[in-house]
């Protein structure tokens, strides 16, 4: 104990990987899923040590089912799972929502159900709520939302909601590489968004581009465009 307080004395960066999909993940995308449960969680173990990830979102589409072996697996190899979900709003936008690291699945499916999502064998049905709804829901219940994917299809700036990138309670918004990687795109639309120099998408406060990719298969996890890198005292979700 006394060496883990020292290691975190002081804030450091840690790599995060915040859209990692379980094992069923793949009949979403309309695949058969070759891994068992047990040998998928293993070999996605093993990808995350060698990319020294050190906390993983679990974002599977409104189901969280998988949620308990995955979070004591990679807890018992100190990767910190924060349980959540990812969702679709009314206007079929796409968002990633995490949630406390103790948080329980029972909580997280009522909290799915809060969403608008009850019945566990539609979970890839949009919610009847608004973006902006879900973003207001999510921060309400002390979870943390960020716009999934947001330059591609179904994404928000792909679809041009800026009323919803301007939201306050939206922070945080998903690209595949760096903000300059953006240059040129849509005629440097994505770029010049992110720089807060579009006026119909202007904000107070500029919103944090992480790179959080889908991670579907175990070796997805390596790549660059899967993880951000975070600053935290304590690789924690209040951090």
């Amino acid at each position: 104990m006394a060496e883990q307080q020292q290691s975190y004395k002081k804030a450091r960066f840690f790599k995060c990987a915040l859209q990692v999909n379980p094992a069923g993940y793949l009949q979403y995308r309309g695949q058969e899923q070759t891994l068992s449960e047990s040998a998928y969680n293993q070999q996605l173990l093993s990808a995350a040590l060698e990319a020294n990830i050190e906390v993983i979102g679990l974002a599977d589409h409104g189901s969280v089912n998988d949620l308990n072996a995955f979070r004591d697996l990679f807890n018992q190899h100190k990767i910190v799972v924060f349980p959540g979900f990812e969702i679709a709003s009314s206007e079929k936008i796409h968002f990633v929502c995490l949630f406390d690291e103790n948080e329980t699945s029972q909580e997280l499916e009522r909290i799915l159900g809060s969403l608008e999502l009850l019945n566990p064998e539609e979970r890839v049905r949009p919610s009847k709520l608004s973006a902006e709804q879900l973003i207001d829901k999510v921060n309400d219940l002390d979870g943390f939302i960020f716009a999934a994917h947001c330059t591609n299809e179904n994404g928000v700036l792909k679809r041009r909601m800026n009323h919803v990138w301007q939201h306050k309670g939206l922070l945080a918004a998903q690209i595949p590489g760096s903000i300059e990687g953006l240059h040129g795109d849509e005629n440097d639309f994505y770029r010049k968004v992110f720089l807060n120099k579009d006026p119909n998408y202007h904000r107070q406060r500029e919103m944090v581009a992480i790179n959080a990719s889908d991670v579907a298969k175990p070796e997805d996890i390596k790549t660059q465009s899967a993880s951000c890198l975070i600053k935290m005292t304590q690789p924690c979700f209040a951090s």
